[in-house]
């Protein structure tokens, strides 16, 4: 068993087939080759870093670091994106495996100026990052919601609260048009000028994007446990280039006119009054999601500013999960 670094570029046909093979496996997912040649290539630097971990049948574990620009009170700044992160249940004998393959990446990323890494593991993955990688918790990200479709015929009185619903849900849509409540700018956010974030986030015809005069905003339909829900990936208010009730308010009436769904979701701080979306509770979230971070160049970042989950606009536009 060995470790190799790749860039994306670099990654040999061979290589390709096996990564996929064992990515889909570990998943039990069915992307394509192209799929992941798509979301590793549209990035800032054209291309993404990956640590393979090699056997003798070709590559058993990978760990890939997508380069983004995020601005910190206006300064840009290259942050690392950890994602798909596997080792396949045969080789993992070695509890430090994943602890070894990502020392020998951060040498690389550091090499290419990348002042820190961020990363969202989920419940299983997070004890081993916080406490054997040493990773730091910059925050939980929140869930908000508004359910469209209370229940069904089986639950009776949920069913019937459906009309005292689509009352309140539209007379909210009707108040925020009026509202005018903006969101306060976040300290660190991803730097949008960069056009080819869009084309990497947006990589399935599934992401459903409406961009019109005035406002833009994303959404993505799934079961989610026989619950047909829309994800909000991002909305914003194009002559302000900021999250606003309007373009939540047309966001959310666009889909509830135009698609079956029961509940949509969005995930992330809001920082502006607005009456459509609730917080979830903590207990009540499907799962927890830790937004954590490894800073590589101590000397280029504050620490204050980063581990302070208030500072960041960090949602699923930031991260491919949806």
């Amino acid at each position: 068993m060995q470790t190799e670094i790749r860039l994306t570029s670099e990654i040999t046909n061979l290589e390709w087939e096996c990564y996929s093979t064992a990515f889909n496996q570990v998943f039990e997912k069915d992307f394509t080759i192209n799929y992941f040649k798509h979301k590793y290539f549209n990035t800032v630097d054209s291309h993404s870093y990956h640590v393979f971990l090699e056997s003798e049948d070709g590559i058993a574990g990978a760990i890939t670091v997508i380069p983004f620009e995020y601005l910190f009170d206006n300064e840009i700044k290259r942050v690392g994106l950890a994602v798909d992160v596997f080792i396949l249940p045969d080789y993992r004998t070695d509890p430090l495996a994943l602890f070894k393959m990502y020392k020998v990446l951060k040498d690389q990323l550091i090499q290419r100026e990348i002042v820190m890494v961020i990363a969202v593991p989920n419940d299983m993955a997070y004890p081993y990052w916080k406490n054997v990688v040493k990773w730091n918790d910059i925050g939980l990200l929140t869930y908000h919601a508004l359910p469209v479709k209370f229940g069904s015929a089986k639950t009776k009185f949920l069913y019937l609260l459906n009309p005292l619903r689509f009352c309140y849900t539209w007379l909210m849509i009707f108040i925020s048009y009026f509202a005018f409540s903006t969101e306060k700018q976040s300290r660190i956010k991803i730097n949008r000028n960069k056009k080819v974030i869009e084309k990497q986030r947006y990589n399935n015809k599934e992401h459903i994007k409406h961009n019109t005069k005035k406002y833009f905003f994303s959404y993505r339909i799934q079961n989610e446990d026989s619950v047909n829900t829309c994800f909000l990936i991002d909305f914003y208010n194009k002559k302000k280039a900021a999250k606003d009730t309007a373009s939540l308010a047309k966001a959310i009436k666009r889909i509830i006119l135009f698609e079956k769904v029961e509940i949509i979701v969005f995930i992330g701080r809001l920082s502006f009054f607005q009456l459509l979306l609730i917080k979830v509770p903590l207990k009540l979230e499907p799962k927890h999601l830790y937004l954590t971070a490894d800073i590589l160049i101590p000397d280029s970042i504050d620490k204050e500013l980063v581990f302070n989950i208030n500072n960041w606009d960090f949602g699923l536009f930031n991260y491919d999960v949806r």
